[in-house]
């Protein structure tokens, strides 16, 4: 392919993720725009025709990513997530170790089946009230949080994007990212815990304020009332989260042996969940995750465009050059040029990017760990920056206003988490995750 051509895909490309990290776009919009655009210059070019860009959207990841959101969405609105929390601060007894535990734990438990935003959206106002009520610096615990929710969406078929997407592609089962990537992922998890506790100070023995938390709670849970001992819950919408939930699990689980892809499941379950739980049809658009669903439409559209131009080839022949044709070596290029581009494109595009890459080395490579390879990379590089968390940008945005909102004398270095201050806390994980990922790929691939 002419290197005009390649250059100009690229550019747009780069171009239209750069107006969508600044935030002067709508992400979905963006993307749709950027698909047309990749379409018309095929047409132009005759490179990229209509069929192609149909068989280069994944439909099976846009089918988990539909069904797992509407099921957050039941389960968010019962108000059990701020139930469950509450009881989780009120256990700790204000012992600020244990808080900071039980948070990481909490984050990184509920983001094995929830997407990262949901969990975040959960998790971040509950930890700024107590760290207000502990007089505890707010920034290194939610960094914290932010990386245990990247390792607990890594961790299975469907607690983020990326592995939807490696699933669908490499048609790998829910056992099969329990197998490949849960270990690792404690690993990981186990490594956060002990770099984060040794970083978190407790600015003053204030006693936990109890009615304080439960009273920021209740203005948060969709259910604003609050009993003797916990916040309400919808026990409607409760019930048909759970069992809808609970039933999907087991599809997941039943659909390697049935033959049955885990989408199926997933999709079924989400047309239930509109079904039964009382979503209210103005929220439709929000409870499917429907600008990421429109992002990652386009994402693949103009991905495709770019494999069809040849840039991913040119991809593939940096990574067998480094890799130097052996096969090990190859797979640790491949994850670590991972976790240096995620920070920049973000978790889900670059591994739609990566994806063709990674099939084409996966010819020569048997088994399944150039996929653990892809997955743990984009972790690593998700875990670096606040732009490579697909939550990170909400995160700083959601902080920054808290801090606006407390009094002056309250306000410090240790109540924002902005893109530049995450750095001192994420790069470091991201290299620690790295290496350790590095030693397990080579354990499996030898």
């Amino acid at each position: 392919m002419a290197i005009p051509l390649v250059l100009l895909t690229l550019t747009l490309f780069i171009a239209i993720f750069v107006l969508v990290q600044m935030d002067l776009v709508d992400r979905g919009l963006a993307m749709l725009g950027g698909a047309v655009a990749f379409l018309l210059l095929g047409w132009m070019f005759d490179f990229y025709l209509i069929e192609e860009a149909i068989q280069a959207i994944y439909f099976d990841s846009l089918a988990l990513l539909f069904g797992m959101s509407l099921i957050s969405n039941a389960l968010f609105r019962s108000g059990i997530f701020h139930s469950l929390a509450f009881r989780a601060v009120r256990y700790s007894g204000g012992n600020s170790l244990l808080i900071v535990t039980l948070l990481i734990l909490i984050t990184y438990s509920v983001s094995l089946v929830f997407n990262n935003l949901s969990v975040m959206v959960i998790m971040l106002p509950l930890t700024l009230v107590l760290c207000q009520s502990l007089q505890m610096a707010a920034a290194p615990i939610v960094a914290a949080e932010l990386i245990a929710s990247n390792l607990g969406g890594a961790s299975t078929l469907v607690g983020d994007f990326p592995n939807m997407i490696i699933g669908s592609v490499a048609r790998l089962h829910f056992d099969d990212f329990i197998g490949g990537m849960m270990v690792p992922c404690l690993i990981l998890l186990a490594a956060t815990l002990l770099y984060f506790q040794n970083r978190i100070t407790r600015l003053s023995s204030a006693p936990l304020d109890l009615e304080v938390i439960r009273t920021a709670l209740m203005a948060l849970s969709p259910n604003q009332r609050a009993e003797k001992n916990a916040l309400t819950v919808d026990s409607y919408l409760l019930r048909v989260g759970s069992w809808v939930f609970v039933l999907t699990l087991l599809g997941f689980f039943l659909a390697k042996p049935l033959g049955i892809k885990a989408a199926a499941f997933s999709f079924v379950a989400g047309c239930v969940v509109l079904a039964l739980g009382r979503v209210p049809k103005q929220e439709w658009f929000e409870a499917i995750s429907g600008g990421d669903l429109l992002f990652f439409l386009g994402l693949f559209v103009m991905v495709g465009g770019l494999q069809a131009v040849g840039v991913l080839e040119l991809l593939r022949n940096l990574i067998d050059t480094l890799g130097g044709g052996h096969a090990t070596l190859s797979l640790l290029v491949l994850m670590w040029l991972a976790g240096l581009v995620t920070p920049l494109f973000n978790a889900g595009p670059t591994t739609a990017l990566l994806i063709p890459v990674a099939q084409s080395m996966s010819i020569q490579i048997s088994g399944d760990a150039i996929w653990w390879a892809l997955s743990l990379g984009v972790l690593a590089g998700s875990s670096a920056s606040l732009s490579g968390a697909t939550a990170g940008p909400v995160v700083a945005s959601f902080m920054a206003k808290h801090a606006r909102q407390l009094p002056k004398a309250q306000r410090s270095s240790a109540t924002v988490l902005d893109f530049h201050g995450y750095l001192h806390w994420g790069v470091p994980m991201a290299f620690v995750f790295l290496v350790i990922s590095s030693v397990y790929i080579m354990m499996i691939a030898s």
